[in-house]
């Protein structure tokens, strides 16, 4: 990555100015394996610096920032972090630095409630985390994980007036923009298991356009919005280099049909009878879908498994998810794959009533449309919040207040 100038001394110096290339030498850490995966603690790391970045900015129109939420999710950060750096100590030294330096950084902005300082120093970690990524070698362009840095770095540049960084951040959108677009073209008309995917080439260009036109006239307002636009459509970019193609059929491995697990011929996988008459699916006793979490390691180390603590994600005790999900990226059994709203599609407790949730803490057995634009499941209800407003169920159902359930 850059040296730590390019992040602190001049903040907004463009990404691909200062993102080289990961190192090829393979790490001989026995707990850090380059296998194409993200371990955990450095996936929770990306979470975790992206949560306290949006704590310490706080939502639009008015940006208030959450202190309270932002030091617990700085706690955890800090935890993952250094877990991360234990298990991984050849991860490139120039992005270990910055981080290091940003996490300093995050330290004394919380406590002196310093909103911009922490929110560029959060935002300043989420930034390294493409190229510490592509070390794994993660078949992800680095440039998307940047794209999502950045967006949120010119909602930043904007709000507080610095619009020379912000022509600068946002040439830098384009540049990775340009490099990701073409692959997306191919991507976009195989895929539709993920909403949205056949406009959203167009509506990144269109995003892009009006951040363009902000922030020439320097409307603060506008790029508001783009800055959050960006970032939702960044979210279907990740979900399509995960998306198996139109019609494709799983026949063996993940997804495959099968009776028993020997049918599997996998040691990591089991047969859930209970989806679709039988389908090759994760080891439950490995992914603890619905279970309480701290951080992603406590929901076990497979690469879809995530963690929605309590103080960052608002989940009471943590609860473990899988995501995305599809009918070949298949739940665990006892779990379902469901539309979240404003979320990937991912893996839930299924439920029957609310004595099968975790109702001492809140939780409740609630009705979700299965991922659009095909059906998944195979339940259409988890194991979820109780809703007080429309906008806590997924479209196209609303809630229901008195009950807290979500009705068609």
């Amino acid at each position: 990555m850059s040296p730590r100038t390019c992040i602190v001394a001049l903040p907004a110096l463009a990404l691909l100015a200062c993102h080289p290339k990961p190192a090829t030498t393979d790490s001989t850490s026995t707990t850090c394996p380059r296998d194409g995966v993200v371990p955990p603690d450095m996936r929770d790391v990306e979470r975790d610096a992206e949560g306290t970045a949006y704590a310490m900015f706080g939502p639009a129109p008015d940006h208030v920032a959450d202190y309270t939420r932002a030091a617990g999710v700085y706690s955890l950060l800090q935890t993952v972090w250094g877990n991360a750096t234990t298990e991984c100590p050849d991860m490139p030294t120039d992005s270990v630095a910055v981080v290091n330096d940003a996490m300093t950084r995050l330290g004394t902005a919380i406590p002196a409630q310093d909103q911009k300082g922490g929110a560029y120093a959060g935002n300043d970690i989420h930034m390294q985390t493409g190229t510490l990524f592509a070390w794994f070698n993660r078949p992800k362009p680095v440039e998307l994980e940047e794209m999502d840095a950045t967006f949120l770095r010119v909602g930043l540049d904007a709000w507080y007036g610095d619009w020379t960084s912000y022509n600068t951040n946002l040439s830098a959108i384009n540049t990775e923009w340009a490099v990701v677009e073409p692959t997306i073209a191919t991507l976009t008309p195989t895929c539709h298991r993920v909403a949205g995917t056949d406009s959203v080439q167009g509506d990144i260009n269109q995003t892009l356009s009006t951040l363009q036109t902000a922030g020439t006239a320097q409307d603060v307002a506008s790029v508001q919005i783009g800055s959050d636009d960006g970032l939702n459509e960044v979210d279907i970019l990740e979900q399509l280099y995960d998306c198996p193609a139109d019609g494709t059929v799983a026949t063996t491995g993940l997804g495959s049909a099968c009776s028993t697990t020997s049918d599997c011929n996998d040691p990591t996988l089991v047969c859930d009878t209970a989806n679709a008459g039988g389908r090759c699916a994760p080891d439950p006793a490995t992914t603890n879908v619905g279970a309480q979490c701290a951080t992603t390691v406590d929901c076990g180390n497979y690469e879809r498994d995530a963690c929605n603590n309590e103080i960052g994600d608002g989940y009471p005790g943590g609860y473990c998810t899988m995501e995305p999900c599809n009918d070949i990226q298949v739940c665990s059994p006892g779990a379902t794959c469901v539309a979240m709203p404003f979320e990937t599609p991912a893996c839930m407790a299924s439920c029957t009533t609310d004595t099968d949730c975790r109702a001492s803490e809140g939780y409740v057995c609630q009705l979700f449309p299965t991922t659009p634009p095909a059906g998944y499941g195979p339940s259409d209800h988890a194991c979820a919040f109780a809703c007080a407003s429309d906008d806590q169920c997924t479209s196209p159902l609303t809630c229901d207040v008195a009950s807290g359930k979500c009705k068609p």
